[in-house]
Formats: C-alpha cells, structure tokens, sequence
C-alpha cells in the first residue's frame, strides 16, 4: 500500500510518500511544493494542485492524507491554509483517489502519542522513526507531512 501525506500552506506545502508492506513502513519520498513567492494567489494554488497531481501519477498512492486547517488567531492564515489544503484535495479527486484528513492533534497524538505535542517533538519522532537527519528536514513542512503520512498509514 502506498500513501501521500500532505502539509499545505500557500508557501510550502509540504508532502511524504510512504509505503506498508507487511507491517513495515518506509518512506519513499518526502519534500516541499513551493509556489513561487509574489505570484497571484490563483497561480500558487494552481502549482500546488498541479505539483501534487504529478505526485499523484507518479507515485498511485490508494488514499491521500493531509491536516486540517487549525483555525488560530489569524482569520487570514486560516483561509490560505484552506486554500491550499482544497487544491490538494482538487487533485485527488481529480485522480479518483481518496482523501482523507485529520485534525493537528489527531496527528500528533499518533506519532508522539500527546496531541499537544509541538512540531519540534512531531519532528524529532519523525526523525527518530525513520533515521532522517536535519538536511532532509530542512522545513517543518515536510516533518509535518511525514506526521500525517504516518497517522494515515496507521489507520488503514
């Protein structure tokens, strides 16, 4: 079974490939889908529905994971995370494949076992679980990713 996580933002959106075959879990690919920055709004989302259907048909994941939108402070963030998050489930739908998704604290529930947890103890399970170091890393976009990949890929 393979599966894609997804992270979204409007700046990096960030994205993990996993595979289970047996009981083991591997990580296939992970990585960041980076709109280019001063574009239209309409021009990034478009990038990111077009980058994760590329995925998509690269990798034929069975079901799509990503996080819901944490509706914070800021109205606005919120509404760019959502932007983002339904062009990734465009593409999904796009390719028949199932979406599915999960609240930031089911997420950290399942990789750190504390649904309070912050990301930099989301991203020391992440590393700890599959032996990444910091350069693949680089963004708490992609730890974040390989979280909800994680979460998915547990549930199914």
């Amino acid at each position: 079974m393979v599966i894609i996580g997804f992270d979204p933002g409007l700046t990096n959106t960030g994205y993990a490939v996993l595979r289970k075959k047996s009981n083991e879990i591997t990580m296939v690919e992970c990585g960041l889908i980076s709109p280019k920055k001063g574009k239209e709004v309409s021009e990034r989302l478009y990038t990111i529905f077009f980058e994760t259907n590329n995925l998509i048909k690269k990798f034929k994941p069975e079901v799509l994971y990503v996080e819901n939108v944490f509706y914070g402070k800021n109205v606005q963030s919120a509404i760019k995370l959502g932007q983002a998050k339904s062009s990734v489930m465009l593409a999904a739908e796009h390719n028949n494949i199932v979406s599915k998704e999960f609240s930031p604290r089911e997420i950290k529930q399942s990789i750190v076992g504390n649904g309070s947890a912050s990301k930099e103890q989301v991203a020391f399970m992440v590393k700890k679980i599959f032996k990444l170091d910091d350069k693949v890393l680089k963004k708490n976009d992609i730890s974040d990713a390989i979280a909800v990949a994680w979460c998915g890929i547990n549930r199914t």
